[in-house]
């Protein structure tokens, strides 16, 4: 715990260790912290804020650029998380002339301000002076400018250009009193390595830069417990960045936690009576299929299809394949309405059904997002569990998973690459999953069947 001019306000050993450097020590200029979910980022964020406009308030009226802000990816984060905790519980509200939470503004004593940005609006900041900025989450920075560009045309000129170390001195020596040159707050949950990570790093060659670390067990309101039964619902790679704070990078691509080491192997044939499911991705002349068990919550690829013409064709390869079985697919949703080649008011669904094979599926494709990391967390979760096997006779889904891409190697897109069309039968094993084992569980879309 610490006391300001806005009363008592405690801070955890974390939260205090990087406010002690940039406010009470003052050993650093810029500080960048990457810390978990939970951990505590936007209290401490707000603090500093807090705590930079009472410094403020402390000088002359006609001291100019007497502005802080805090830097958030929407309208939304800056005004519905900042604003309250600035106001209320920080009693912001209390010492400002005027404030309004809509406009994101603090007008306070002394010609001084608190101004709460979105980044997609940060070009408004251009040619601003700025004693203090918060920048919150940066990696989900993406709307308009980019990081890079927006650190180094927007935030740092509003900073260095206008409180630079000689013009503090020169307000010091007016007051009699210490003034610090321009600071700034860089805090977020990593994604990859991106511009965060590189401010991240910026502490190996610049004395003015700290970089602190946390991860969740080091948040007194987290259950250590709890995010440990996280680890089965997570894949590694997101539980690494969203609760150890580790800079983590899936690369291009799209399924990161598929290992052709690891997830292929030779799993039993269908037994009898067994039922039998299909992952379908429709498509002319190719019509990607792959016929799959569910045993011991685990999905088990057996089989895989490539050439049907049609999904006639289709249809009546698998019926007589699988006679005596259950069959239940998993088509792509768009054939509840349109058909590969079939009579006027014939739909893919309805020729799966005449010939024995149940459909099932959402009134429209998933979110990629989602799918993804449904199929990411069944191939390995973050507990080191496979859930995901393909036997190795099924070369065409060991290449799908293996080679699809995002496109331009930026999974923020959320657009998967289709330049080789290898992609098809990855798409039919996310439709699949994602009905199965979903990593969000909402309400459901009517779907063609609720007969399993």
């Amino acid at each position: 715990m610490y006391t300001s001019d806005q009363g008592n306000v405690t801070l955890h050993p974390g939260q205090s260790e990087v406010f002690k450097d940039l406010f009470l020590d003052k050993t650093i200029r810029n500080g960048v912290v990457c810390c978990s979910r939970g951990w505590g980022k936007s209290y401490l964020a707000a603090t500093s804020a807090a705590t930079a406009t009472h410094e403020l308030m402390k000088m002359p009226s006609d001291v100019p650029n007497k502005i802080v802000y805090i830097v958030a990816p929407t309208h939304g984060d800056v005004t519905d998380i900042y604003y309250p905790i600035l106001a209320y519980d920080l009693g912001l509200e209390q010492v400002a002339l005027k404030s309004s939470r809509d406009r994101g503004r603090f007008v306070l004593p002394s010609n001084v301000e608190l101004r709460l940005a979105s980044y997609d609006a940060i070009e408004r900041m251009r040619g601003k002076g700025s004693y203090y900025t918060v920048w919150d989450e940066p990696s989900s920075c993406t709307k308009g400018l980019g990081p890079r560009d927006a650190w180094e045309s927007v935030i740092q000129p509003c900073l260095t250009t206008r409180w630079p170390r000689a013009f503090a001195d020169s307000v010091a020596r007016a007051i009699n009193a210490p003034v610090s040159p321009s600071r700034s707050l860089i805090i977020g949950t990593p994604k990859g390595y991106n511009h965060f990570y590189d401010l991240f790093n910026m502490n190996e060659s610049n004395g003015d830069w700290g970089s602190y670390l946390f991860d969740y067990t080091t948040s007194p309101y987290l259950d250590p417990e709890e995010i440990e039964k996280l680890k089965y619902d997570m894949d590694p790679i997101k539980f690494a960045t969203e609760y150890l704070a580790a800079f983590k990078e899936s690369g291009n691509s799209v399924f990161y936690c598929f290992d052709r080491t690891k997830n292929v192997a030779k799993v039993d044939d269908f037994q009898e009576n067994e039922t039998v499911y299909f992952n379908i991705d429709f498509n002319v002349r190719v019509q990607a299929t792959t016929a799959f068990a569910i045993r011991g919550g685990q999905i088990q690829i057996i089989k895989d299809y490539k050439g049907h013409p049609d999904t006639e064709t289709l249809a009546i390869a698998l019926a007589a394949e699988y006679a005596g079985h259950k069959m239940i697919a998993f088509p792509d949703p768009s054939g509840r309405s349109g058909k590969t080649s079939a009579s006027v008011g014939t739909t893919d669904f309805t020729i799966l059904r005449e010939h024995g094979i149940i459909p099932v599926a959402h009134a429209k494709a998933p979110s990629i997002i989602d799918s993804v990391a449904a199929v990411n967390r069944m191939c390995m979760n973050a507990a080191n569990k496979i859930n995901l096997w393909v036997h190795p006779r099924c070369k065409n889904t060991i290449m799908s998973m293996e080679r699809t891409k995002w496109v331009d190697n930026n999974s923020d897109t959320a657009t998967i690459d289709k330049a080789e069309s290898i992609e098809h039968w990855s798409d039919g094993i996310r439709y699949g999953v994602e009905w199965l084992f979903p990593v969000k569980r909402k309400g459901r879309a009517v779907r063609e069947s609720d007969s399993f």
